[in-house]
């Protein structure tokens, strides 16, 4: 139990930090999806997108299955607003509850070089920033091509940093692969200290169709496999 809880917390951080739950979908669609650890429910997550009047407005939601939760509790969530027309973040509300840790971020951007973290003002010489839902967003709406290298400022909690993805196009099936399914593939090139520690390895593929809905995520760690799949209605 002790191994699936900490694979489950390593799980939703990456969620949060490194982009699980990269696609996009159609505006005012929600999607579902499940985390799954080998034959194990280890939790689910919920995914909204919804556009009004030029702003998107995302909410992300993870949490851990009821029989984990007995065990160790996890109830992680992003909401935000997001300018479309100009790229940039008006706001920012992160909570984080993973067992006894809990912290708790909000976020407004002023203008271009500040923020308002908890209410303390802070420089930000920096612009086009994304947090997880509004990078979703803009990633359901790009047109890729094989080798393609994607670079985003991505803002997490209280600071952002950079994230880089290599689109491959995937033909589905084949001899070698009869299990391969066919859309684009989104794979991090960067990596963190932690992350190469842990041996993780993530593979994230979307639709081939426009635009792009996520399909699948696989997660390959030192403690093992770990497979979110998108529950259809």
């Amino acid at each position: 139990m002790r191994i699936v809880s900490e694979i489950m917390r390593k799980c939703c951080r990456i969620v949060l930090l490194i982009l699980l739950l990269a696609g996009g979908m159609a505006v005012g669609q929600d999607f579902s999806f499940k985390v799954k650890y080998g034959m194990i429910q280890a939790g689910h997550a919920h995914l909204t997108l919804k556009v009004h009047d030029g702003y998107l407005k995302g909410h992300l939601n993870i949490e851990s299955s009821p029989w984990l939760s007995k065990l160790w509790s996890l109830s992680d969530s992003i909401k935000s607003d997001y300018d479309i027309k100009s790229g940039q973040l008006q706001s920012h509300i992160k909570s984080i509850h993973e067992g006894a840790y809990h912290r708790n971020y909000e976020v407004h951007f002023t203008d271009s070089n500040s923020v308002l973290i908890n209410g303390r003002e802070r420089v930000l010489a920096t612009q086009g920033l994304r947090d997880i839902p509004s990078l979703l967003y803009d990633l359901s709406r790009m047109h890729f091509s094989h080798g393609d290298t994607l670079h985003f400022r991505l803002w997490d909690g209280q600071g952002f940093g950079k994230l880089e993805l290599l689109a491959e196009q995937s033909a589905g099936p084949s001899l070698l692969h009869p299990f391969a399914e066919a859309g684009w593939k989104l794979i991090p090139l960067s990596s963190s200290r932690k992350s190469r520690e842990n041996r993780i390895q993530l593979t994230l593929l979307l639709s081939e169709t426009f635009p792009h809905t996520p399909i699948k995520i696989e997660i390959d760690t030192k403690y093992g496999s770990i497979l979110m799949q998108v529950i259809m209605p």
